[in-house]
């Protein structure tokens, strides 16, 4: 306490410094918003609160926008709670420093956050607690202007003015700029000082809130009891503040700094620190956890992973490039099919020249960080009759939308296409890997669901999901580059499974399978059936290359790429005579599992079955095949557990 404005200046130049180089190391994170709130952050906790995480009467300071963790975690070694050193793994395998705050793993942070909207309901409950009990401490809230998009901030911001929560204070980095587009693109929040003055709020606007004098005045008007109604302060920012190139810029937003560019950026901050040496340290810390997750792998006489050999070459291609593929020729085949995204175009590979083209011919709307709307909005558009496609991250387009798609598009059956981004997805960690897809399409009424295997795969399912299904459906993919296992005249057909036998080994992995649709697949003798979706079902065709090649086991591969409706004479087919079943998502292990096993079990006794997933956890930060590795769903733990199992 008691920091003057010159000390906090220069406690913002070390906490950029040391904010930027975590992300410049990893090549990730959301750097560009840590600094242009960086101003409130330092102002709060090094001269305005009482930040004590010992102390029950400390005052409580929640971020919304928990994407910014170059910020939090430069805040914390800032504190003193740790040192620089410690952070060198960030957003990496096995790090307490996640892509988003993990309070469970972190000292002295009070909330988990990154799905936005959420922290400052959270801090008016603390607000609410704190007067029930009595107390006097104060909460205080960063929040980001995108943020503003989605209803539950507004929620909030209804019941703190109408209960006279005048121990809550509000800061909202107002620099205009989300995830892939500036505000005014999505939707405009002005005037928003007399928005919140609507709500009972009192308002304080600082034109520069990166001004530390403006800042500390702001919390001193801010921090006086007895008002009778919560504060907000809006202060005009900008992303990357301090550092030119970063400036104002929309890409900085998410994207890191070049290593090359550290040097001069500090310069340009009049700063110092020791980034050459943080860079090595975070260097090591990743080829040592590596190197840890390789040695766990099971063992096999030889190495079988992916382009391990001279042969079985595959190539690795993101699905999202497909998914966009189908976009692109869907949307100019038909001009009733209009993309209704939430800041999220480019999860499916969209790019801004799609943007500017389809927004020219009136086929792009997007409704900014507001899931639900966008649900709302694109049942609209269905009954209208035009064929909606919207993104986002499963857990916030489904997950955060589920009601709203459940009430005003599936019970009508209205024909809109979802095509979320789910599982382990790495850097960004638990806050955004939802593994609920399969669970919260599947038991939906009036839902159908897919998840195709690989890049050609994604772009047929797409232009199946538009122009063959009438009515709702998700489709699922994943943000990684993934193997490429079909060809351009591999059997597709919605609804229909594919079955995959190994064949022996060929130059291209492709080349060393037969694939066929079920209701053309001709019946053989096999000892497991391996029944996957997603990137999944090029880890069961390698495991079954083990299994052959290690135990002389058959193995039949089931490409269950429609989960729902789900090919259940297919499956039957697929699994007569087999000994044992394995049935693998890149979810939780009950989904596909449940799914499997009771259709299985209904049509009679059955062979014994081993379900594999994820086992009742949420993600975490990492590389996205560190995860597959760390969850135990390789194709080396598949052949570990289809040999346990079968007792080979």
């Amino acid at each position: 306490m008691g920091k003057s404005v010159a000390e906090l200046e220069e406690i913002v130049k070390s906490f950029k410094a040391l904010g930027m180089t975590m992300s410049s190391a990893v090549g990730g994170g959301h750097v560009g918003g840590a600094m242009s709130g960086a101003e409130w952050m330092i102002a709060g906790w090094f001269d305005k609160m009482n930040i004590d995480p010992e102390s029950d009467s400390r005052d409580r300071y929640f971020v919304g926008q928990g994407h910014i963790t170059p910020g939090i975690y430069s805040l914390l070694v800032h504190k003193g709670y740790y040192k620089w050193q410690d952070t060198v793994g960030y957003r990496r395998y096995g790090s307490p420093f996640q892509g988003h705050p993990d309070r469970t793993k972190l000292y002295g942070w009070e909330m988990s956050s990154g799905s936005l909207g959420q922290a400052l309901g959270v801090a008016v409950g603390s607000a609410l607690a704190a007067k029930l009990q009595g107390k006097n401490h104060w909460i205080v809230t960063q929040n980001s202007d995108g943020e503003l998009q989605e209803g539950s901030m507004w929620e909030a911001i209804m019941f703190a003015g109408a209960h006279g929560l005048d121990n809550l204070v509000t800061f909202i980095d107002f620099n205009r700029i989300q995830n892939y587009s500036r505000i005014e693109d999505c939707n405009e929040l002005e005037p928003l000082a007399d928005k919140f003055r609507a709500f009972n709020w009192e308002v304080i606007e600082l034109a520069d809130g990166n001004d530390m004098q403006s800042v500390c005045d702001a919390y001193d008007k801010a921090m006086v009891p007895g008002k009778g109604k919560p504060t907000v302060v809006i202060g005009t920012t900008k992303i990357g503040k301090g550092v030119s190139f970063m400036h104002d810029v929309v890409a900085y937003h998410s994207k890191a700094p070049g290593r090359d560019q550290l040097a001069g950026a500090f310069e340009e901050l009049g700063v110092e620190f020791p980034h050459e040496e943080f860079c090595k340290l975070a260097d090591e810390y990743q080829e040592k956890v590596t190197g840890e997750l390789n040695d766990a792998d099971p063992k096999f006489s030889k190495a079988y992973g992916w382009n391990a050999g001279d042969d079985m070459k595959v190539e690795q291609v993101w699905t999202g490039i497909g998914i966009t593929e189908g976009f692109r020729e869907c949307l100019d085949a038909d001009k009733n099919v209009i993309v209704c995204t939430d800041d999220s175009h480019k999860l499916i590979g969209m790019n801004d020249d799609d943007k500017a083209k389809y927004k020219a011919s009136n086929q792009f709307v997007d409704v900014g960080c507001a899931e639900q709307n966008m649900a709302m909005i694109s049942a609209g558009l269905a009954k209208e009759g035009f064929i909606p496609l919207t993104q986002g991250y499963t857990g916030f387009a489904v997950g955060r939308g589920y009601d709203h798609i459940r009430t005003s598009i599936a019970f009508s059956d209205f024909n809109a296409k979802y095509f979320p981004t789910e599982a382990l997805l790495g850097g960004d960690g638990g806050m955004h890997e939802c593994m609920e897809g399969i669970t919260l399409g599947y038991y939906m009424p009036n839902m159908r669901i897919q998840w195709p295997c690989d890049n050609n795969e994604a772009k047929r399912a797409t232009k199946a999901a538009i122009s063959e299904v009438k009515g709702p459906i998700i489709t699922l993919q994943e943000r990684a580059p993934k193997p490429v296992v079909t060809k351009a005249d591999t059997p597709y057909q919605y609804g229909v499974a594919n079955v995959i036998n190994f064949t022996g080994r060929q130059a291209n992995f492709v080349d060393a399978f037969d694939t066929a649709l079920s209701t053309e697949w001709k019946s053989r003798s096999a000892d497991l059936a391996i029944v996957a979706c997603g990137s999944m079902v090029s880890e069961a065709m390698r495991a079954s290359v083990i299994l052959k090649e290690e135990k002389g086991l058959d193995v039949t591969v089931v490409n269950m790429h429609t989960v729902k409706p789900l090919d259940a004479a297919g499956l039957i087919k697929a699994v007569d005579g087999v000994k044992g079943v394995i049935a693998i998502s890149q979810d939780h292990n009950e989904a596909l599992g449940n799914i499997v096993a009771g259709t299985i079990l209904e049509a009679g006794p059955g062979p014994k079955m081993k379900r594999m997933g994820v086992q009742d956890q949420f993600g975490q930060t990492a590389k996205p095949y560190e995860l597959v590795q760390h969850y135990g769903i390789t194709a080396e733990h598949i052949a570990e557990s289809a040999i346990e199992l079968l007792g080979a």
